[in-house]
């Protein structure tokens, strides 16, 4: 199973999705709390959270939605798994049962997520159905939120890019 096959079977009718992704705007709306809950933060916390994910940012979905005023990151989690979270504050909201969310399919590119709507796999479904650990996630939310760890992803961040920047002119 790949990884559009895997997020079509979130669908109740697993072929409409695909149906969907073949159409204009080119997303499914798939209903959360079934396969995935997800993770809703605003980018400058969803970087942060992805940080201290370490190793595990890179394998587990990760959708963006590029909207006004800023954009988003979705971090897929198992389903109900997050039922005994603290209440939904402004930084941070979870999707679960009862709500959609609209996704391209997993091997949609990112000129067509420009072109006809906001969203794009940072990291897509791999169709293992491997989702982000809940509490590893929660303890990511949670140091994520220490400004002190924001300030130093920030300062090791500019040190990657001006280090990289650097070194080019040489």
């Amino acid at each position: 199973m790949d990884g559009a096959q895997w997020l079509a079977a979130c669908h109740a009718q697993p072929e409409k999705a695909f149906a969907q992704w073949e159409q204009a705007p080119f997303l499914a709306r798939l209903p959360a709390g079934r396969r995935f809950d997800a993770l809703r933060v605003h980018q400058p916390l969803g970087l942060t959270v992805l940080w201290e994910l370490g190793d595990d940012a890179g394998k587990v979905p990760v959708l963006e939605e590029h909207a006004p005023p800023r954009p988003v990151f979705y971090i897929l989690t198992r389903p109900g798994s997050t039922d005994d979270w603290p209440p939904a504050q402004d930084d941070a909201v979870l999707l679960g049962a009862g709500t959609e969310l609209s996704v391209p399919s997993p091997h949609a590119d990112g000129i067509t997520g420009v072109q006809q709507h906001t969203y794009m796999w940072r990291v897509p479904p791999d169709g293992s159905g491997r989702l982000a650990d809940p509490d590893v996630l929660r303890a990511a939310l949670d140091l994520a939120r220490d400004t002190d760890r924001q300030a130093a992803r920030i300062r090791a961040a500019r040190s990657v890019f001006y280090g990289a920047k650097h070194a080019r002119q040489k």
